[in-house]
């Protein structure tokens, strides 16, 4: 979703530094242990390349992320601390009956001397593990995304972790509680550009996309041509740091991409076809066609890197959804239309602002099932989106998107 993440996590870990007693800036070293003395939790960084980031606002499943230098979700360990450890089974049922359409088994697991119950196979951006754990009269969440590069790292740092007696009240840390800040009036700023093997740097060809057919995507959907779609954002977009107002680029993420993969995962999130369309923060987002609200807010458990959400159902079967959002402008079952403001660009994830460049990832989907707990999308189709509305310089349609195509208003 971003290829450049390494300024807003050093800009996490300061932030981190304040909360814990042993956090260092940048990857942290093999050997050192990580302690969170509010949730009351640590663990030794057994691995190179790892860093930890941190909650920036209170939710009810508040904690820290460990992710590789991609910024890809490692471990993710939260405190449910409006939750009593009496309430684990709870947890585990809602997180099942929260999953329609997956046939999940709750098995027992240990943590050290902690009992738990494990769930495999569990919806997330990947199919997770999730553990719910109970330990010094407290309850915890762990989640662990099943891919195959990960399981083996998450396994070792679960090895290493230790559930103590937290010597800092959540109060102490003065946080604002992530509810509240939902719909806060989005904050306008300058961005650099983004960098990197694939960005193109000049600004060549307005409106003439380069000549890159799209990738063939096997299993995944197209958008009909008869239904209406339009680019997601308003006249006032970008015009900063030499990009044109008005317009974006189709990438730096592109079709099959980075996290952008999969076209009809079971209980996963199938993104292949998803775009990233740079914008600065606190630009408007529409949506891509009117519909009906089904989720706006910030995901959780294994969809925790998208950050704040918003989900329309567009009508037959198809869904999008607008992820890293600075703030939200809508709530669940409202009817927009193709100028109403759903939210405002950011790099929102982990359940902080700032962990991305800012941009917007948009995604489209058939007949997908949603997490309601996690606020996160899985099962269906990828959709690749064709003929594609834009009213900028003289208005037209985009029939397919070709890789870094610049696209109007």
């Amino acid at each position: 979703m971003r290829r450049l993440i390494l300024l807003p996590i050093l800009l996490a870990l300061v932030f981190s530094a304040a909360v814990n007693k042993t956090v260092a800036q940048g990857f942290l070293p093999v050997g050192q242990v990580y302690q969170n003395d509010a949730i009351g939790v640590s663990l030794k960084i057994a691995l190179p390349q790892l860093q930890v980031v941190e909650d920036q606002y209170l939710s009810d499943a508040f904690g820290f992320t460990v992710v590789d230098p991609e910024g890809r979700m490692i471990l993710r360990v939260a405190l449910l601390h409006r939750a009593s450890s009496a309430q684990m089974e709870q947890q585990t049922w809602e997180l099942v009956r929260n999953s329609p359409g997956l046939d999940l088994h709750p098995q027992p697991v240990r943590i050290g001397p902690h009992q738990g119950i494990k769930i495999t196979g569990a919806p997330g951006v990947d199919p997770s593990t999730y553990i719910y754990l109970s330990a010094h009269g407290r309850l915890y969440e762990i989640v662990c995304p099943e891919r195959k590069d990960n399981v083996q790292v998450c396994a070792t740092l679960l090895e290493s972790i230790s559930f103590n007696t937290a010597i800092r009240s959540l109060e102490e840390l003065g946080l604002k509680r992530a509810e509240d800040v939902l719909y806060e009036p989005p904050l306008y700023q300058e961005i650099p550009a983004f960098k990197g093997p694939a960005e193109i740097e000049e600004l060549d060809d307005i409106g003439i996309p380069p000549n890159v057919e799209p990738m063939a995507a096997p299993g995944c959907a197209d958008w009909p041509t008869s239904k209406f779609l339009q680019t997601p954002w308003a006249s006032t977009a970008n015009g900063d740091s030499g990009w044109p107002k008005g317009w974006s680029r189709a990438g730096p993420s592109y079709y099959g991409e980075y996290l952008h993969q999969y076209c009809n995962r079971t209980n996963g999130l199938n993104d292949y076809h998803a775009l990233d369309f740079r914008l600065k923060t606190g630009d408007i987002v529409y949506p891509p066609a009117s519909g009906r609200v089904i989720y706006a807010g910030w995901t959780g458990g294994g969809y925790a890197s998208l950050g704040r959400v918003v989900i329309v159902d567009l009508g037959g079967g198809y869904w999008s959804m607008a992820a890293h959002l600075s703030s939200i402008n809508v709530s669940v079952g409202q009817n927009v239309g193709i100028s109403t403001v759903i939210g405002y660009a950011g790099g929102s994830g982990y359940n902080q602002d700032g962990y991305h460049p800012s941009h917007l990832h948009q995604g489209l989907y058939l007949n997908a099932l949603l997490n309601q707990s996690n606020g996160g999308i899985y099962g269906g189709q990828s959709v690749e989106p064709h003929h594609v509305r834009y009213y900028g310089n003289g208005g037209g349609y985009y029939e397919t998107i070709s890789q870094y195509q610049w696209m109007s208003w």
